[in-house]
């Protein structure tokens, strides 16, 4: 059916207040619209967080009654969607002021329009991790550079993509641990031949976990990039630096870097002012760690 599902994996997390801005932005849309919101089985002290959803017109809010995963809850929304075009955004993020537009402009381009992440400048918090992280992201990705190598750029937080794609080419729903679904989903794409087109359309950042959740997620998606180590040769610099660390039998120095130093480096990253050099040496030893323990 022609029109445009808005799908938003929830975990945790309110986005009442970005499913208002999407849509006041679709009301003035001449195709059908929905906005569709899963929550991926959260706890029962945040299962309420987003009841407000489903009294919004045009709206609907399904509860997974367990925790499938952020691969398997956006293969879920993709089943439920009614209709052609999909737009997935990441939850709690808001829209820039013409977002719906500006995809709906660009429907019918690629299989897939992937739009961009960047910090809302009134919530810039340089004492944030994940806030420093996206901050350095986003200057280094601009859409030309998205472009020059569209399949590795790929991120599962903001884009646009035929439902049929999306069914034809699905998630790895095996994934459950952290991180790197959205580079394996790339690399399908890329094998597939479907075609991506990067585009500056923003979601922003207003709010980010805490250094301490950050760190624990970096150490559990260095773990999901060590299992899929094979299929992501050339998806990852990371990767790629520890593979050669690897071949020419060197490990031992981020063995030694963690048994001397780590500490100082976690100390670092949970305090009040983190070095993302630092945090690039922590992400080193961590994914490091899975290859000497295996």
């Amino acid at each position: 059916m022609q029109g445009l599902s808005i799908l938003i994996p929830v975990y945790c997390d309110s986005c009442v207040e970005q499913v208002k801005m999407l849509c006041n932005q679709c009301c003035g849309l001449q195709i059908s619209w929905e906005v569709v919101v899963a929550d991926d089985g959260s706890p029962a002290n945040a299962a309420a967080l987003n009841d407000k959803v489903a009294s919004l017109k045009g709206c609907r809010l399904i509860k997974y009654p367990e925790n499938i995963g952020r691969a398997g809850i956006r293969n879920f929304l993709a089943q439920l969607s009614h209709y052609d075009t999909l737009i997935y955004i990441d939850a709690g993020m808001m829209p820039s002021e013409r977002f719906i537009d500006t995809y709906v402009r660009h429907i019918g381009k690629a299989d897939v329009v992937v739009g961009s992440l960047k910090v809302a400048k009134e919530h810039l918090d340089l004492s944030n991790l994940r806030c420093k992280n996206e901050l350095r992201a986003e200057h280094r990705t601009s859409v030309k550079t998205r472009n020059a190598s569209p399949y590795t750029n790929f991120h599962s937080g903001n884009f646009m993509i035929r439902r049929q794609t999306m069914l034809d080419n699905p998630f790895r729903s095996e994934i459950m641990t952290y991180g790197y679904e959205d580079t394996l989903f790339g690399k399908d794409l890329a094998d597939k031949h479907v075609s991506i087109l990067h585009i500056d359309n923003p979601l922003y950042f207003v709010r980010f976990e805490s250094n301490e959740r950050f760190l624990e997620k970096t150490k559990e998606a260095m773990l999901t990039l060590y299992t899929y180590r094979e299929e992501l040769q050339g998806y990852s610099g990371l990767l790629r630096l520890v593979t050669r660390l690897q071949h020419y039998h060197m490990l031992w120095i981020t063995v030694w870097i963690s048994r001397w130093i780590g500490s100082v480096i976690k100390y670092n990253q949970i305090g009040k002012h983190p070095r993302i050099w630092m945090f690039n040496i922590y992400r080193i030893c961590c994914l490091s760690a899975y290859y000497t323990m295996h």
